[in-house]
């Protein structure tokens, strides 16, 4: 029996309505408590108290493998990891180094939501895109600039944190634009929702005005009214396939482990219209 440890980072876990991380941890404790292993956790309020954390579980044998996820350029947690010599699994995007991981794509995605959207009319779509310190945030934003370059369309985007004032005050400065969108995809619910509060409150409809639509689903999504457009995500599945990346990674610790999500579809529901106009 193995004991598998994961930090998730206190501003990530708040931030997020619904707690998306709750439906992965639900996976990946469900899994690896039938494979006879457990799963310890821990919020941590910082990035230095995430680090102590692991050098604490290491020097008490607490645990024997990792889940790290959201990494940065040069992360200190992945040198932690070697230094401890302590095995781990990242929740990362496919283009993330050689290691054991559970990836997805967070550009073919972007590529594949803003195809349906201008398919359906949109010709000013904005982003509100999480921090550019995440690296998944920052392809989202690149794939994002590069699609609507690519078709001569503006540029409309503006960066939050995944909290919901961040959503708030990034929905105002886009419809402040004298170009401004028909739609705007959020990197997370907890942005969306806010930004749609926002819309209804400064008398735009949604959708007739504007179209909201979240990368990540939520109950608070499916009981908005009207309900979010939103990314088919399965964060329950991403934690049962955690669980069993870290299970075959510790029968056999020399070989890397990569399993990787299909890129998710758009679920239109109530807050995504289509516009007259015809894609070209």
């Amino acid at each position: 029996m193995a004991t598998i440890g994961i930090t998730i980072p206190e501003t990530v876990w708040s931030a997020r309505s619904e707690r998306f991380y709750t439906q992965v941890l639900h996976g990946l404790e469900d899994t690896a408590v039938s494979q006879g292993h457990t799963v310890l956790s821990h919020v941590a309020g910082s990035p230095g108290e995430e680090i102590e954390t692991v050098r604490r579980w290491a020097e008490r044998d607490m645990v024997d493998l990792l889940i790290l996820k959201d990494l940065l350029d040069d992360d200190d947690r992945l040198q932690q990891a070697h230094t401890l010599d302590l095995p781990f699994v990242v929740i990362g995007d496919q283009r993330q180094g050689e290691f054991s991981a559970v990836t997805v794509d967070n550009a073919s995605t972007m590529q594949r939501v803003l195809e349906d959207l201008h398919g359906r009319g949109h010709r000013a779509i904005g982003h509100v895109g999480g921090p550019s310190h995440l690296l998944h945030s920052r392809w989202r934003c690149e794939a994002y600039r590069e699609f609507v370059h690519a078709r001569g369309l503006p540029t409309l985007f503006a960066e939050g944190d995944y909290g919901a004032d961040s959503g708030t005050a990034a929905t105002q400065a886009l419809l402040a634009d004298p170009q401004r969108p028909t739609v705007i995809v959020y990197d997370n619910d907890a942005m969306a929702i806010a930004g749609a509060h926002w819309a209804a409150a400064a008398g735009l409809r949604v959708p007739e005005d504007l179209s909201i639509v979240a990368w990540d689903d939520s109950p608070a999504c499916q009981t908005h009214e009207p309900p979010l457009a939103v990314l088919e995500h399965h964060p329950h599945q991403l934690g049962v396939d955690l669980a069993r990346t870290a299970q075959t990674l510790l029968a056999a610790p020399g070989t890397p482990v990569r399993v990787a999500h299909e890129v998710p579809r758009l679920i239109p529901r109530g807050t995504l219209s289509t516009l007259d106009t015809l894609a070209p």
